[in-house]
């Protein structure tokens, strides 16, 4: 087995890379993969040596890298160097990351264009944060003797069959350390990489969460915006996959609720024409964030066009849906709301945050429904809860979570 591998190795490589070679000219076109500048090429990338290198693909891992980053001795940081693909991510890692560390965008993972920038960066080491097998960068990695630590490591059931499927190739590009986040993804990249040491980790999310203060309506910076006589509900992370239902909802309840506005976030940026579109053409009365002002308390539905606001508009709202759960996408981050006090709803499909397990199902704290129909049932009804029991119930669950940050930094100081 060993030495079909070693024959499919460079063969899955020349393949791979011809690919990319083919799909260069379509990534101008692809909105979450702008500024399509010359770190994508690996030119005019940060001059190193680098004590670590992160490769943080969006918002999400972008937010693991601040807090890893953050709990790490200050003469370190002015060595660190961390990547996105994303330009949310940049903005998450430029607002909120030490200002000695180095910042870039992810090269496209095609080896001529990784060359150059690992002669420029010349990592230590490297690491990825969650679910980041790029085959040509491991492969590099290998050849310069570069350790390679996959930290705060998940795999979804659909990205496990994908890379099962070319698991002979991928086994000879193993990273040397992976911290999985749940048993289930221990098995998964254990599978994949039967050459790894792979272990278990408490997410690091779980740590986040725990330091998140909760935007009550005195400190909120968003209070002044919306009517204390009115309820508001927040559609959070809402995919493309579930647009159709979720317009089908956002028509239920502006028909027939006039006391309840809406705060609409997409999961992505790039899905703001479309949703532009949708409310003006049904008539609904509504404007984007950066035009809400206290006057426009009436607007029935706002089109968040402005980043890192999400958290605040939790904390004043009475229900919340985090998307990608209705459809089969995952789902979103549903612990976020939960952080400010609301019990949040979700669909069937969550299993992108397996990790989280049941019990928090079991503690109340997030509420499930099988379809929009069930959905739209659950938000049009007041809560009975207050948001100090939800986040005294939430701080008893997060105390069986602890110390993530402080694992993986301990992993990546034995590399």
């Amino acid at each position: 087995m060993k030495s079909k591998s070693i024959t499919l190795l460079p063969a899955f490589l020349v393949c791979y890379s011809l690919l990319w070679l083919m799909a260069v000219p379509f990534l101008f076109f692809v909105k979450r993969l702008r500024p399509v500048n010359w770190q994508r090429f690996g030119l005019s990338m940060p001059a190193g040596p680098f004590r670590l290198w992160i490769q943080a693909s969006s918002v999400g891992e972008a937010k693991l890298a601040v807090k890893l980053i953050s709990k790490m001795p200050e003469h370190q940081k002015k060595h660190i160097l961390v990547t996105t693909n994303t330009a949310q991510g940049m903005q998450t890692l430029q607002n909120n990351i030490n200002p000695q560390v180095s910042l870039a965008y992810f090269p496209f993972d095609m080896i001529f264009f990784l060359i150059p920038a690992l002669h420029v960066i010349k990592p230590e080491k490297i690491l990825l944060m969650e679910t980041e097998i790029w085959p040509g960068l491991l492969w590099l990695s290998k050849i310069k003797s570069i350790p390679v630590i996959i930290g705060n490591a998940r795999m979804s059931l659909k990205s496990f069959c994908r890379y099962l499927s070319i698991s002979s190739v991928l086994e000879r590009l193993n990273p040397h350390t992976i911290a999985a986040v749940s048993e289930l993804d221990k098995f998964r990249f254990a599978r994949i990489f039967p050459s790894s040491a792979v272990s278990v980790m408490p997410n690091i999310k779980f740590d986040i969460l725990r330091e998140t203060k909760a935007q009550t309506s005195a400190h909120n910076r968003l209070s002044s915006l919306f009517s204390s006589n009115r309820k508001l509900i927040v559609l959070g992370s809402i995919r493309r996959q579930e647009e159709h239902l979720i317009q089908w909802l956002i028509n239920q309840i502006v028909n027939n609720h006039n006391e309840i506005d809406i705060a609409l976030f997409p999961r992505h940026m790039t899905r703001l024409e479309h949703w532009d579109l949708f409310l003006s053409h049904n008539k609904i009365t509504w404007t984007k964030r950066t035009s809400l002002t206290s006057s426009d308390s009436h607007c029935r539905v706002i089109l968040w066009d402005k980043f890192g606001e999400m958290l605040d508009a939790y904390g004043l709202a009475e229900n919340v849906y985090v998307g990608g759960s209705l459809i089969p996408c995952g789902g979103q981050n549903f612990l976020e709301p939960v952080s400010q006090g609301v019990v949040p709803c979700v669909g069937p499909y969550w299993n992108n945050f397996n990790w989280v397990g049941k019990k928090v199902f079991d503690y109340g704290l997030v509420n499930q429904v099988k379809d929009i129909h069930e959905l739209y049932s659950y938000l049009i009804k007041p809560q009975t809860y207050s948001n100090k029991m939800v986040m005294d119930l939430f701080a008893e669950y997060l105390s069986e979570h602890k110390h993530g940050t402080k694992i993986l930094l301990q992993k990546l100081s034995n590399q």
